[in-house]
């Protein structure tokens, strides 16, 4: 529920829900793209899966505004083995319905600039979705992402992005393809154990 205010309509926002993958096997005999997550992995992402049923607030994550965060609506995964797995176990909605998945070959190893790229391609898609990625580029693009003055580039610095994290950030855009760089908030950042 969102505050009172003072009457005046909060501006349009887009909410990244950004997870790195859990953790994974070392190698594999299809390489990198197929490593499998290993049982912690699988017991972290299924960890997040029951911490996220009670939403965003049971990670102590709140909009900008002390709004609630609104469920993501569309998982935008890497297509490697381990990100597809982490989807598939974290990211099972309340009631067991899971959001509609987008398998994305350009998140696999992806720039800051083609992950950038990939979120414009989403256009008026829902206002809340779940990027499934890689480090470093979950890291750097969280980190680009936010607004240098706002302090969510030191908080986030100071926690890391080991694997299986959630950060969320907040950004002022009424569509996807209005996405800048330097503009948003970071609503929480949050890691194993969950």
């Amino acid at each position: 529920m969102a505050p009172e205010t003072d009457g005046t309509i909060p501006p349009p926002r887009r909410y990244l829900w950004m997870l790195r993958h859990a953790k994974a096997a070392t190698g594999s005999p299809g390489g990198d793209h197929a490593r499998p997550l290993t049982e912690r992995g699988r017991r972290d992402a299924a960890a997040l899966a029951s911490r996220l049923t009670a939403g965003a607030g049971a990670l102590a994550m709140v909009g900008p505004d002390g709004e609630d965060i609104p469920p993501p609506e569309l998982v935008v995964c890497s297509t490697a083995v381990r990100t597809t797995e982490t989807a598939a176990l974290a990211l099972t909605a309340p009631g067991g319905v899971a959001p509609e998945v987008r398998r994305e070959r350009a998140v696999y190893g992806a720039s800051v600039p083609t992950a950038l790229g990939v979120l414009h391609e989403l256009g008026d898609a829902p206002p809340s979705v779940v990027l499934v990625g890689h480090n470093p580029t979950a890291f750097s693009l969280t980190w680009e992402l936010l607004d240098p003055t706002g302090g969510g580039r030191e908080r986030l610095e100071a926690h890391g992005f080991p694997t299986c994290t959630l950060a969320v950030v907040a950004l002022p855009a009424a569509s996807w393809a209005e996405v800048e760089l330097s503009t948003g908030r970071l609503c929480g950042v949050a890691s194993p154990p969950y």
